[in-house]
């Protein structure tokens, strides 16, 4: 049987975690996709052919709005382990593609690859807690005050 404080550290770890990988996703979709797009990323999507209307203005826009969304969501804990799920696969099916593209991006000295590890160790602890902590654990009892006269 789990103690209080054991619960609390669970739970806290999952939060952290999960906060961890939404944010990146936040990150990933508000700044490279939608602020300050760059020639590599957008000669990344042109290569896969995968975009629609336009490389540039319009596909990376609407993905950007779409990490956004998902790094909310990841956040805010709905759907938790369909949530990390659907985040795992759709990094694995990005890092195929980046790399399929761009091969030397397994050398960039930003660590995109390495970041996308963590992204998975993250996703995992929240997929393996989910079910052991599910909610905050009730705060313990004040203890009762005492009649000083």
């Amino acid at each position: 049987m789990k103690t209080q404080d054991q619960s609390q550290t669970l739970w806290n770890l999952k939060v952290v975690c999960r906060w961890a990988l939404g944010l990146v996703w936040i990150w990933e979709g508000l700044v490279p996709k939608i602020l300050w797009q760059t020639e590599v990323q957008t000669e990344l999507v042109r290569a896969s052919g995968l975009y629609w209307p336009d490389p540039k203005n319009g596909f990376l826009n609407i993905l950007g709005v779409a990490m956004i969304i998902a790094g909310i969501i990841i956040c805010s804990g709905w759907m938790e382990r369909v949530a990390v799920l659907v985040a795992t696969i759709s990094v694995m099916i990005l890092v195929v593609l980046v790399v399929g593209n761009h091969p030397s991006s397994l050398s960039d000295l930003h660590g995109g690859i390495a970041k996308d590890l963590c992204l998975f160790a993250c996703a995992w602890v929240v997929w393996k807690l989910a079910p052991a902590a599910p909610a905050a654990p009730a705060a313990p009892a004040a203890p009762a005050a005492r009649d000083q006269n």
